[in-house]
């Protein structure tokens, strides 16, 4: 046979080979891959998605609540000038956690300076100023108890001109703590309380006014309890 015959059947016969192993034939599977515990590691489809984290629950707001008479409602007797002149109950909650000290007042937004008033606010009935902010409310008959009161210090009222007299009812006019109302028709009362970012510490026997002035720039919140009372005739 002569060389370029045999080049021409090697060249054919490896064609023939190469027709052998058409398109036709299916791919192989990729190999898994391996692993030294020797199973197969199957990467996730899906990345999941983290949800991000709830906003906390506002703090409540501060409020306050007297067991005595619901708020807008007419103030019993026995808390009033006509009665026997007793601080009411009173209950608070949601003072602010930054809150160092609070103050309450009591005051009859219905009495100017024609009637006594000796502040803006009104007619001052009760001043109580440094109580604790960890306080939750003060009982009844209170006034001029230092332990009920828990450090709290009594201002002087707009009665205190006449301290030492008699209300109508015959009940001792105090002059400083509490004395309820007595107008001379149907007054509003109003009951606040104030949250504070600092102790007062004001001096023993402070007016109103000056515990009105120490006030200002240290409110951080305030709740309201109000209340109505037409005296007697």
């Amino acid at each position: 046979m002569k060389r370029g015959e045999t080049i021409l059947i090697t060249s054919t016969l490896a064609a023939w080979m190469l027709a052998g192993c058409g398109t036709d034939q299916a791919p192989l599977p990729p190999e898994p891959q391996a692993t030294t515990s020797g199973i197969e590691v199957v990467p996730p489809t899906d990345t999941p998605q983290l949800s991000a984290p709830s906003a906390p629950e506002p703090a409540p707001p501060l409020a306050l609540q007297l067991d005595a008479f619901a708020d807008g409602g007419a103030i019993p007797n026995r808390y009033t000038c006509n009665g026997e002149n007793v601080s009411p109950s009173i209950t608070w909650s949601g003072v602010p956690g930054e809150a160092r000290a609070l103050t309450l007042i009591v005051f009859d937004a219905d009495a100017g300076a024609d009637l006594g008033a000796g502040t803006d606010l009104g007619f001052i009935h009760w001043m109580v100023y440094d109580l604790p902010s960890t306080s939750s409310g003060l009982p009844e008959g209170a006034t001029g108890n230092a332990q009920a009161l828990g450090g709290g210090i009594e201002a002087p009222n707009d009665f205190s001109a006449s301290s030492g007299g008699t209300f109508p009812g015959g009940a001792a006019i105090r002059g400083t703590g509490y004395d309820g109302p007595c107008p001379p028709v149907d007054h509003t009362s109003v009951f606040r309380l104030l949250a504070l970012d600092a102790l007062l510490a004001l001096s023993t026997g402070s007016p109103p006014q000056s515990v009105m002035a120490a006030l200002e720039g240290h409110v951080l919140a305030a709740a309201d309890w109000t209340g109505t009372y037409t005296p007697t005739p």
